[in-house]
This record gives structure tokens, C-alpha cells and sequence, in this order.
């Protein structure tokens, strides 16, 4: 950022790194080919030693899966990006999805812990499959409501450009509507209580949020903020908005939709709650603190206002969210109470017979 009269002017970078600026020369030399032969070659025969050697252990064993999983991945992104650079593939890792990863890591080991504490009714199996399913939903629910509800007169004489998920349009309404369904539907197949994990996925989405307008903020300073009606010290000149100062709304949108709305599904979730709630609460305070938030931003520019230039398309959607919000609340008014004697057996039931089934399975895997 750089300061031009009694403004900022965006000038950061929308990528993480690009292929083109990583050095490869000294590969194809000699020492090159030999050190990466052996660092490669020496870490995953290491890896297969020990976990030959430790194989009884399946602390042990976990420990060394982490391992080999993150060692092949380094593997294939060095030679991946060695590839694309070879290929005059000028690609980057951008902010925007590099926060989309670290979201989802985040929900995977806050959800890897409450497995681990018995606090959630899934099993280590179910969790990597109920991250596919909500990535999936995700995916589709926000390109969706994009394509049908921010942007169909472009889409509709553009119809491939809708499978172009790379150049950016994701709707975050769209969004939880795509794992609210993800959600119905995995439960439905594991007979699992809804309502159980809503809100435990619930108390995990804020803080994706968070980053996540922040990887708007770095991504090139997308989703920028409305001209400033007066002086504000922080007022940013964004490179595709023209010349006047506006407001740095992605960083409001983190502070209110992010980190303040975690706060309030925390503060809420130290009280006794019938199952729900959270999740109720999500939805509901979501829209809440977003609906104020849309007076800072730029409205989208093939949708702009409605309602005499009063509300955004987001404004709009936010007050549907609240509605549904205060609807989920009635009804989840007779739901059993998080952490009572009843949710505590049902839980021990459901992962015991779980158990069974898993270890089941993989015997019948082992006996083929």
C-alpha cells in the first residue's frame, strides 16, 4: 500500500506467488538432480522404515500418515510447478483461494478435535467424507445463486462461462444454502441428527468468513467499497475503481460477518442450547451484520439498487437470512438440550454402532 495525498492506493499483489517468479535453474544441473533425488528418495524411504517399525502403534501410525500425505504433496506441487513453468503457464496461487484452504483446514481440525473428544457424532471416516460433501455443496449452492441471481443476463448468452468457477462470482447466500442441503443430505445417509451438526458446523464458519473478506481485500481489492461521502483517514483508491477514494469494505465485512458474529455464536454456545440454536443463530446474526455492512460496499454492477436506490441484491438476501433465522429458532424450540443426559446417550449409541460398522467394513476389505 502507498499513500498518494491523504488517501491509500492499492497496489499489493493479488497472488500468493506465480510460477514464473520461482527459481528453477538449478535443477536440471547436476547438483540440483542429485540433491532432490535424495531428499526425496531419503524422506519417503525413512517414512516407510518407520512406519514398518512402528506399524503396532496407531498413534504412531497417524503421526506418520500426516507425514507421508504432506510430503506427497510437496512432491507433486514442486514438479507441478517445475511443469507450468516449463509450459509457459503463467499460474498463481491468489488470496482468495488461498483462504478458501486455510478455511477449510480450519473447519477440519477444529472438527478433527471434537471427534477426537467424542464431542460431535462422527467418526474420523465420516469427517473426511462430510468435508467433500460440503465442499461440493458449497461450490454448487454459491456458483448457483450467482450465475441465477447476481448475474443471468450475462450467463444465459455465456452458458459455458458458468463452469469457469476460476474467474471468480460465488454467492455466499448461495452458499449456505448448498451446505444447509449438503448437510440434509449426509445426515440423511449416516442418520445423524441434523440439527446436531448444523450447529457444530456453524460455530466453525465464521472464522472462514473472516479471512475469507480479507482474501477479498488482497485479491486485487475485489467487492471494493462506495466512493466516501466524507474524510476518513483509512480510505483506500482501488486500481479497478476509478480514482476516488472508497471505503475498505471487505475489512469491515471481516471484522462484523467474521470475527464479531464468532463472538456471538461463542458467547451463545457457554450457555445451555437446545439443539439449533447455533446454527439458527448463524443464519440469523449473518444477516444481521452483513445488511449495515452493504451500505459500505459497492453495489454489483450489472444489479446496482432497488426499491428507489434504498437495498442491494445483498440486502435483500439478507433479510430472507434473518427471516429464516428467527423460523429456524421456532423451530428447534423443542429439541433436546446440547450436552443433557439424553444427547449424551444418544451420541454413545450412534458412535458405538458406528464403530462397529467401520470396523466391520474394513475387516470384510482385509479379508479380500
Amino acid at each position: 500500500m502507498s499513500s498518494v495525498g491523504n488517501y491509500w492506493t492499492y497496489d499489493l499483489s493479488e497472488f500468493v506467488f506465480r510460477v514464473q517468479n520461482i527459481n528453477y535453474d538449478w535443477l536440471p544441473t547436476w547438483y540440483g538432480i542429485l540433491g532432490v533425488t535424495i531428499f526425496f528418495t531419503g524422506s519417503f524411504g525413512c517414512l516407510w522404515f518407520l512406519n514398518k517399525k512402528f506399524k503396532a502403534s496407531q498413534k504412531n501410525t497417524q503421526i506418520l500418515e500426516s507425514f507421508q500425505f504432506t510430503l506427497g504433496l510437496v512432491f507433486f506441487a514442486f514438479f507441478g510447478f517445475y511443469a507450468l513453468k516449463k509450459a509457459n503457464i503463467d499460474w498463481g496461487l491468489r488470496w482468495y483461494s488461498t483462504m478458501y484452504v486455510l478455511g477449510y483446514v480450519q473447519v477440519y481440525l477444529v472438527t478433527l478435535r471434537w471427534v477426537k473428544n467424542k464431542n460431535i457424532m462422527l467418526t474420523h471416516l465420516m469427517l473426511d467424507s462430510l468435508i467433500a460433501y460440503v465442499f461440493i455443496g458449497m461450490l454448487l449452492g454459491a456458483r448457483t445463486a450467482y450465475v441465477f441471481i447476481y448475474n443471468w443476463a450475462y450467463y444465459k448468452d455465456n452458458i459455458m462461462d458458468v463452469f469457469k468457477v476460476w474467474h471468480g462470482g460465488l454467492s455466499f447466500h448461495g452458499g449456505i444454502v448448498g451446505v444447509f442441503t449438503a448437510g440434509v443430505i449426509f445426515c440423511k445417509r449416516y442418520e445423524i441428527s441434523f440439527w446436531h451438526l448444523f450447529d457444530r458446523m456453524a460455530l466453525t464458519a465464521p472464522f472462514g468468513i473472516a479471512i475469507g473478506r480479507l482474501g477479498n481485500f488482497l485479491n486485487g481489492g475485489e467487492l471494493y467499497g462506495r466512493v466516501i461521502s466524507s474524510d476518513i483517514p483509512w480510505a483506500i483508491v482501488f486500481p479497478h475503481g476509478g480514482p476516488m477514494p472508497r471505503h475498505p469494505s471487505q475489512i469491515y465485512q471481516s471484522l462484523c460477518e467474521g470475527w464479531l458474529l464468532l463472538l456471538t455464536l461463542f458467547l451463545i454456545s457457554r450457555k445451555r442450547y437446545r439443539e439449533g440454536t447455533i446454527g439458527a443463530a448463524f443464519i440469523f446474526f449473518y444477516g444481521l451484520y452483513r445488511f449495515p455492512m452493504e451500505y459500505f460496499r459497492e453495489a454489483d454492477e450489472q444489479l446496482k439498487y432497488y426499491f428507489n436506490d434504498t437495498l442491494t441484491m445483498g440486502q435483500i438476501l439478507c433479510i430472507v437470512t434473518m427471516l429464516i433465522g428467527i423460523l429456524l429458532f421456532a423451530i428447534t424450540r423443542q429439541n433436546l438440550l446440547d450436552g443433557n443426559e439424553a444427547w449424551v446417550a444418544r451420541s454413545k449409541a450412534f458412535l458405538k454402532k458406528r464403530t462397529e460398522i467401520e470396523e466391520s467394513e474394513l475387516a470384510k476389505e482385509n479379508g479380500k
